[in-house]
């Protein structure tokens, strides 16, 4: 088990790896042809359609993975079939509801962003590629049937695309909204590349087609459990999203859009260890979840080696980072050296997300995402005050102290959480 783990993660970090990197040159290369402010204004824009769709994810590949497993294993096609389609509905509908609440919340994201009148017209339309994000049953899909290595080719398309639309505005020296659409075409390239790769999946497992025989009383009749951890897996994923996007949002709101930029450009970097956090878990969550159902004694040597495995190549990153910070930052612009404490702070706090990944995907395994969330709702709201309360006295290195706490805190009660559920299933 823990050698398909490896081998799945490896194609997923490879794929992972080569977006990060395209992404980073790409964000770079905006930042260095546009003036601070205008970069900023970019970043705050997509963030804000990024934290509409992330209110409206029910990350339904999170539901085809826990409860399509059994289903795959048993060899029900009929009720993989409805849980399939039962998880597109919700997709197809949250995507749609994103839509429509983005553009209605312009006018107040323009209040709160410091928005100027031409930012928020682009904004009315900008927002419409969020009708591009019914993804998730395809993800979900992918990882069902074992296909990380096109999921690890997926990561790369929009970075890719994004790299290219950039440089070529760069090129021709492009104004701010050519780069804006640079950013909405690439978005929209990597959903449309995710849809139609999971579907032509799905069409080789198969033996009919996936909407023979639909109903739309399916999604009513799903049991209780189905919708509980839909529920649960919502908020969690509307609590992550807080760190993840939503305090870039503040960060603009507190300090400025070319604080947001600055704040981008760390966070941007400090995914070199996140993005591999959330990997690792949705690739251990398939293998955790046969092994939990099965009483298989690898379960607890999985879960904390790859722990151990995974917070020390991240502290080994964040001790690169504090000593080569600055001359990488100079590399984009002088303007962007003061967040280098910052961005070494936030891969430290990345550090803690990737020690805690496997545990995070075992109490899911475990049916422990209620006392998760429970935990998660603790970290967001220490996470909040902290920002608030550290970055007035501080400055720009405020979120990067806010996220370390909260990462350490979180880290310790889902390994106490992880501990005694253990310790209660085998007395």
């Amino acid at each position: 088990m823990l050698k398909r783990v490896a081998i799945n993660f490896g194609k997923v970090l490879r794929g992972r790896g080569i977006a990060g990197v395209l992404s980073v040159a790409s964000i770079a290369l905006a930042a260095h042809a546009l003036p601070v402010e205008q970069f900023g204004l970019i970043i705050l824009l997509h963030t804000y359609v990024k934290v509409v769709k992330g209110f409206f994810n029910f990350r339904t590949f999170e539901a085809i993975v826990r409860f399509g497993v059994p289903l795959q294993e048993e060899g029900n096609e009929s009720g993989l079939k409805s849980l399939l389609r039962s998880s597109m509905t919700i997709d197809f509908g949250s995507s749609l509801l994103a839509a429509l609440i983005g553009v209605a919340a312009v006018p107040l994201a323009s209040q709160f962003l410091h928005w100027d009148d031409q930012l928020t017209q682009w904004a009315w339309f900008y927002v419409l590629i969020l009708l591009t994000t019914c993804v998730n049953t395809s993800s979900g899909i992918l990882r069902l049937y074992d296909r990380f290595d096109a999921l690890g080719v997926q990561y790369t398309v929009q970075p890719m695309v994004r790299l290219l639309l950039v440089f070529l505005a760069w090129l021709f020296d492009g104004s701010i909204f050519v780069f804006l659409l640079a950013w909405g075409f690439a978005y929209c390239a990597g959903n449309i590349y995710m849809f139609l790769r999971g579907l032509v999946e799905l069409k080789n497992h198969l033996s009919t087609p996936l909407f023979q025989g639909f109903r739309w009383r399916e999604i009513r009749e799903r049991d209780r459990e189905f919708w509980s951890f839909i529920g649960v897996i919502y908020w969690q994923t509307n609590i992550d999203l807080i760190p993840k996007q939503v305090s870039t949002l503040l960060a603009g709101n507190l300090l400025g859009p070319a604080a947001a930029g600055m704040f981008r450009i760390a966070r941007e970097i400090s995914t070199i260890l996140g993005r591999p956090a959330a990997l690792l878990r949705d690739v251990l969550f398939p293998d955790l979840t046969r092994a939990w159902r099965s009483n298989e004694s690898g379960f607890k040597k999985l879960q904390f080696r790859t722990s151990l495995i995974a917070g020390s190549a991240g502290l080994l990153i964040v001790v690169f980072a504090w000593l080569t910070g600055e001359y990488l930052l100079a590399l984009i612009g002088e303007d962007y050296v003061p967040a280098a404490p910052l961005m070494t702070l936030l891969l430290l706090a990345a550090s803690f997300e990737l020690a805690s990944a496997p545990l995070r995907a075992s109490a899911y395994a475990m049916g422990k995402a209620t006392a998760l969330l429970r935990i998660h709702i603790l970290g967001i709201g220490f996470y909040i005050l902290l920002f608030y309360v550290v970055t007035g006295y501080v400055g720009l290195i405020g979120p990067g102290l806010a996220s370390v706490a909260t990462s350490i805190l979180t880290f310790l009660l889902t390994a106490r959480l992880i501990t005694r559920t253990a310790r209660r299933h085998t007395a």
